[in-house]
Parts: structure tokens; sequence; C-alpha cells
């Protein structure tokens, strides 16, 4: 344990998107603060972020064969935030983590998964809720949740857009990317979780933390696995 309190520093691979990872790096500072209490900035983690807008695009790598490629730089940038000291790493984009079988055992498993953080949140839902996947065409046609063994325990509080709502919220999400976050835009993705009988929404994409910051407070649920290893990070690290 280190003179922190924290077990270890974590790394962040970001930059996919950059402001998504960036909200995160503020998220865990808010989070870590709040649990530290005042005058306490010696107490927080380390964190670092690695922001790497050059990755390509994730959809667009899964549907064109770009794996090799898109797999060696991942296993490039998680290698230097090892080398820096990270004892556990964030890879803030669920549909990368379509790549992480290809990595090596080791490096794999320093990686805390989103897709498993997702999955334990999910169990922790009421049995009479109801959420709206929001995720980009790579994940969805990845199945990057679906085929995970732990899916079918927890597949009943999910919903899963049809394709013309999955198009709409891919574009969504994209836009996301470019343009500052507002009410309406989060005030779209809400109408459609209503429109689905759904109580809110799962993160199947990290854009959707911009939205968790946005609506923290408000009523929503929000299955949000950044906003859930925020919370968790001390014992993540001890891990």
């Amino acid at each position: 344990m280190n003179s922190t309190g924290y077990g270890g520093a974590l790394g962040i691979l970001g930059g996919m998107g950059p402001s998504a990872s960036a909200g995160f790096l503020q998220t865990l500072y808010e989070t870590a603060a709040e649990q530290a209490g005042p005058f306490a900035e010696q107490a927080l983690p380390r964190c670092l972020l690695d922001s790497d807008p050059a990755f390509p695009d994730r959809t667009e790598a899964i549907r064109t064969g770009g794996e090799a490629e898109f797999t060696e730089r991942l296993a490039r940038r998680l290698a230097g935030l090892e080398d820096l000291g990270a004892s556990r790493i964030v890879v803030a984009c669920v549909t990368a983590h379509h790549f992480l079988g290809r990595l090596d055992p080791a490096r794999r498993a320093r990686v805390i998964s989103l897709v498993d953080v997702i999955l334990d949140d999910l169990e922790a839902v009421g049995a009479e809720e109801r959420l709206l996947l929001v995720a980009t065409h790579g994940t969805r046609d990845a199945r990057i949740l679906e085929q995970t063994a732990r899916w079918s325990a927890v597949a009943h509080r999910v919903v899963l857009p049809g394709p013309e709502v999955q198009e709409t919220l891919h574009q969504l999400l994209y836009q996301m990317k470019w343009e500052p976050v507002t009410d309406e835009i989060a005030a779209r993705f809400m109408r459609i979780a209503t429109d689905h009988g759904c109580q809110g929404l799962v993160a199947g994409c990290t854009e959707v933390h911009l939205l968790t910051r946005l609506l923290r407070g408000g009523g929503y649920r929000i299955v949000d696995p950044l906003l859930t290893i925020a919370t968790q990070l001390k014992s993540l690290l001890a891990e």
C-alpha cells in the first residue's frame, strides 16, 4: 500500500474518445476527494492517462478486419502505462474490449474489464427495472456483452434496440465525440429509453459517462462502469 492509501497507480488508456476519458479522470478525482474528505490532496490516487485519439475507429476495425493493427497499438500503449508504474489499467472504450482477448494473458490480467463491471452492476438492478443498452455498432456487431457467460443471468434487465433506433443511438454517441454534451442531447437519450419502457441506460459506450456527469442526482438509473470504478477504486487497486 502506498502513502496515499491506494494499492498502486491506475493507468487509463483513453482518447477513444478524448472527452470521455478526460471526464473519467475528473470523476476519479472528484470521487476520491469526496471519500477522503477536505484538505486531502496528498491522499488522492496516482493516475496515468494516455489519451491517444489516433487509435483507429473501433467499429470500423471490427467491420473491416483491422483487428491485428488495432491490437498491436493497444498492446503497445498498455505496455507504456505498465512501464510508467500502472498496476491496474482501464481501457476507456467498451468497443475496444473486443480486442482484449488477443492480448497476452498477463497483460490482459491488469485490465479492469468494463464488461465485467457492467455485468456486476446489472446483477444489482431491481428485478422489475429495464435499462436500454446504448452502444456503438461495433459493440453490438461483436456482441461484446451478449457473448459472455454471465449475460443470460442479466439479459432480461436489458433492452436491445432495433436497427433503426440503434442507428440513431450510434450517431448520437459519435455526435458526443465532437460536440459538447447538452441537456437537449441528454433528453433525447432519455426519451428513447422511455419510449422503450426503460427506466434508464446501460453505458455500453464510454461516451455515456458524459451523460452520467450531466445527469447525476437527477433520478436516472445509468449503469456506468466508469462511475463504478471511480467509486470502488481503492479496493480495485488493492486486488
